[in-house]
């Protein structure tokens, strides 16, 4: 039986504190896996601890670019060290990669990528997908992953040129669909242009929602994919089918 999939979240967000429960009860009840994601440190073990609890939730540990900036190299290699340790609970590394739109000095974007390379070397070793954050640095990302990475690669909330779009493409590269193709026109336009075999769908929540400037969640999955639907001509259920069978593929979900 197909489900519908939330394959990048931050559900373990504070913003959530009140009624995160409440959201994966719904969640379950209306058959949606949710892979929720670490962004530092702290987040990880956040992570960790709520997929515990909570087997409809799947976790992917990593470092945002941008919090990765703000550790010693002792630091982020004992977290390498973390995640390594703890592979055995997680479906993949994210969220990672590079960002070169908060991110402006040279040497942090040299050392941002250097560290992402070795993020990739991880994936690579564990055999886990990439769960990838590319803000105005697609060209370096995709460049690096085509070269570096052997292991499945999901390009979050991807805003590239159609270049990009298709070099990710053949590379086999899956495009995760944030909730806000409702009304985002860019959104509909990638989702027009990639084979319904490289899409899988998102939230980033608690951003990225169906309604600008309001909180995000998982339980609006479901009109992601009622849009992407719509756009490739395709019916509901279909759609959804193929992404979860498309997340399956990725993430290697049961």
């Amino acid at each position: 039986m197909s489900r519908y999939v939330d394959v990048h979240a931050h559900i373990t967000e504070d913003i959530f504190k009140q009624d995160r429960d409440m959201i994966l009860k719904e969640c379950e009840e209306k058959n949606i896996t949710v892979i929720t994601c670490g962004t530092s440190v702290k987040s990880n073990r956040k992570v960790l601890k709520l997929v515990e609890k909570n087997p409809n939730v799947k976790a992917c540990l990593g470092f945002y670019p941008v919090d990765l900036l703000k550790v010693s190299d002792k630091e982020f290699f004992e977290e390498l060290r973390f995640i390594e340790d703890n592979r055995h609970k997680i479906v993949g590394l994210g969220e990672v990669g590079v960002d070169f739109y908060w991110v402006k000095d040279d040497k942090e974007r040299k050392k941002e990528i250097e560290r992402f390379q070795e993020i990739i070397w991880l994936a690579n070793k564990l055999n886990l997908p990439l769960n990838v954050h590319t803000r105005e640095a697609t060209k370096e990302s995709i460049t690096m992953l085509a070269k570096s990475a052997h292991v499945p690669v999901n390009l979050h909330a991807f805003s590239g040129d159609l270049d990009e779009v298709n070099l990710a493409i053949k590379n086999g590269f899956f495009f995760s669909i944030p909730t806000n193709v409702v009304y985002n026109k860019r959104r509909q336009n990638l989702v027009m242009h990639l084979p319904i075999d490289n899409i899988l769908t998102e939230t980033d929540c608690p951003y990225l929602g169906p309604e600008p400037k309001e909180r995000n969640d998982p339980r609006n999955i479901p009109l992601a994919v009622e849009k992407i639907a719509e756009l490739k001509g395709l019916c509901h259920e279909e759609v959804k089918s193929t992404i979860w069978e498309n997340a399956k593929k990725a993430f290697r979900l049961g």
